[in-house]
């Protein structure tokens, strides 16, 4: 009985001891499921920026052992990412790699939670959170230099500094046509070393500006100043300096240009009204100063010169009339002092009018076919000048008396004052030449060019007395004066002058002062024949200072005569070489005749002012045509 009760009474009581005990007692068994989680808790939770991609977590271990610790991370507004992290229970520190491109475009902040786990029990979750630091952009970088060139090929060479940062992932070139322009990716360079670029993409037709950008690994980019390159400055224009005219051709001429970036030349005709181009010729090579363009005869026209460089710059000279009329120079006086030379196109709207002054010009004449002119000069031998009046130069020497040109009249033989014959130069700037040297009064006169231009034929007074009297006769001998041969057998006080051959080189006129103008077979014979008029009347041929009066037409038929009668009247006379008769009066009152062509004779009509022109077909009419009025004029030859 009473051991019963005394049970009774001890079960109860044990009950309630442990009751109160399990009351009172901290369960810190993390496997336990009745454990005090907070006992085991990580604690001191430490978030530090190790360095750029790295965040660290630091904590201290609480509790009896456990398995380990676990990481859940959340990014801004994002979930949570669970056990992104699970360690063992002896690990107090974690590592959490950035993504650093992702971080820029998302600079949130970043939440950690630590809890550490026994089996399936959990501690609770100590929390904090970390806004990491954005790394800051690359540095800015320069463009060095910008150059191009077309040697040996079109290149544009761009340097840029060396980028020094070490997250580096691309140099950007981008390009705009101007500072405010919208940019353009020229190119990108993913190498750090390579610090330049050259390319044949570009144009220099507009301003050119270029950056450089650098980017680095996380995709930020930093761009550099601007660095410009002007517009290519045009090209600086050819002067187009003359256009003359030859066998249905313009024939331009300009300046070489200064550049050496020219690509090529192109002539256009314009519409003078509007300058507008009418025509233009195919590209003409950079290395070319002359061109020649197809024209028709008796027109007018006006041109440009564009100068194109390689880079597509174009520059245009002056408009330029051109004509294919013929031209005439002409003076406005004939005195001992000469006058101003004026150069006129014939043309009936273009005006080409040039007038060289001051320069005391008498008796002008167009030499080689037309491109040039020769005049005597009270200055000097004469001057020489392009065709429209440009390159006037000046022949300094003995003053002429009587003067005649080779074949290409790019020579010329004259008398000097002294009575010797010299021999000059028309295109090229050597001096006057003395080719004989006269003793005892035995002057020469007449000289001109025979056997192609190898010899010259003369006349030549000889054995010359006190009291004037002598023979003239006529030779020929070598340029250099030597090798003289006589060809006519004057005797006594017979007078040959004035001898003048053939185109053929077959026959020689001259005028023998005692009986009338001949005409002699050469070589075969020594003595000529008196050539007489339809009526049987012989003719002086005149002897003028400077302009001969015995002149072959260019095909050798024909020749044109002056004669003076009486000390007063001037007549020209036609020789025909095969005619009969072979001397005919062409035209009274009449001197200064030259060929235009082999048909048409312009001369000096006594009666008037002017010159007039005359074909051989109207020897009977007494109707010229009136050319200019001026007192002197020459028709330059049709070209």
């Amino acid at each position: 009985m009473v051991k019963k009760l005394i049970l009774s009474i001890f079960i109860p009581l044990m009950v309630f001891i442990f009751s109160c005990e399990d009351a009172k007692r901290d369960w810190d068994n993390p496997y336990d499921p009745r454990s005090n989680r907070s006992l085991w808790t990580p604690d001191s939770l430490k978030i530090v920026q190790k360095s750029e991609n790295e965040i660290q977590l630091s904590w201290l271990r609480r509790g009896r052992d456990f398995d380990g610790f676990i990481i859940d991370k959340k990014i801004g507004p994002g979930d949570w990412l669970d056990s992104v992290a699970v360690l063992w229970d002896s690990t107090f520190s974690w590592i959490d790699t950035l993504d650093l491109k992702d971080l820029v475009l998302n600079p949130y902040l970043y939440k950690y939670r630590i809890y550490a786990y026994a089996d399936t029990n959990t501690s609770l979750k100590k929390i904090d959170q970390f806004q990491p630091t954005i790394p800051g952009p690359p540095r800015s970088l320069s463009i060095s230099n910008i150059t191009y060139t077309h040697i040996p090929k079109k290149t544009l060479s761009i340097s840029w500094q060396q980028s020094l940062d070490l997250d580096f992932h691309s140099y950007n070139i981008h390009h705009a046509f101007s500072e405010n322009g919208t940019r353009s990716l020229f190119s990108s360079i993913y190498d750090v070393e390579t610090t330049s670029l050259d390319t044949n993409q570009f144009t220099v037709n507009n301003e050119n500006w270029f950056w450089v950008e650098i980017v680095d690994t996380t995709g930020q980019k930093t761009l550099g100043n601007a660095f410009s390159i002007p517009r290519d400055p045009p090209p600086t224009p050819s002067s187009l300096d003359s256009i003359h005219y030859n066998n249905q051709k313009f024939i331009f001429k300009w300046s070489k240009p200064i550049e050496n970036d020219i690509d090529y030349f192109k002539v256009h005709q314009v519409n003078i009204n509007d300058t507008s181009i009418v025509t233009s010729s195919a590209p003409i090579e950079s290395n070319k100063t002359e061109f020649e363009f197809d024209t028709e005869v008796d027109f007018e026209g006006y041109y440009l010169l564009s100068t194109i460089d390689v880079w597509g710059n174009e520059a245009l000279s002056q408009i330029r009339g051109a004509s294919s009329f013929q031209k005439i120079v002409k003076l406005d006086t004939v005195t001992e002092n000469g006058d101003d030379i004026i150069i006129m196109n014939l043309g009936p709207t273009l005006p080409l009018t040039r007038t060289l002054a001051g320069v005391k010009a008498s008796f002008p004449v167009w030499v080689q076919g037309g491109k040039k002119i020769f005049s005597f000069t009270i200055n000097g031998v004469g001057l020489v000048t392009d065709q429209d009046g440009s390159n006037l130069r000046t022949i300094n020497g003995i003053k002429p008396q009587d003067i005649s040109f080779n074949r290409s009249q790019s020579q010329a033989l004259f008398i000097g004052s002294d009575d010797d014959i010299y021999l000059i130069y028309l295109n090229e700037d050597k001096s006057v030449q003395r080719i004989t040297q006269n003793q005892n009064n035995e002057w020469y006169s007449d000289p001109e060019f025979i056997d192609g231009d190898s010899k010259i034929l003369f006349s030549q007074r000889k054995h010359l007395s006190n009291n004037n009297i002598g023979t003239i006769n006529i030779y020929y001998m070598d340029l250099d004066g030597k090798n003289v041969v006589q060809v006519s057998d004057a005797v006594d006080e017979e007078k040959f002058v004035m001898p003048r051959l053939s185109p053929a080189g077959d026959q020689i006129i001259y005028l023998n002062k005692q009986k009338g103008m001949y005409e002699l077979d050469f070589p075969l014979e020594k003595r000529g024949s008196l050539v007489q008029t339809d009526g049987g009347d012989p003719i002086f041929p005149h002897a003028t200072p400077y302009f001969r009066n015995i002149r072959w037409s260019p095909n050798g038929e024909y020749a044109i005569i002056t004669e003076k009668k009486f000390n007063s009247t001037y007549n020209l006379y036609l020789y025909k070489k095969e005619g009969n008769p072979k001397l005919r009066l062409f035209q009274s009152g009449a001197r200064y005749a030259q060929w235009n062509g082999n048909e048409e004779i312009i001369f000096k009509y006594e009666s008037s002012s002017g010159f007039y022109r005359k074909t051989i077909d109207s020897i009977f009419s007494d109707d010229p045509i009136l050319l200019y009025d001026s007192p002197w004029v020459q028709l330059q030859p049709r070209q």
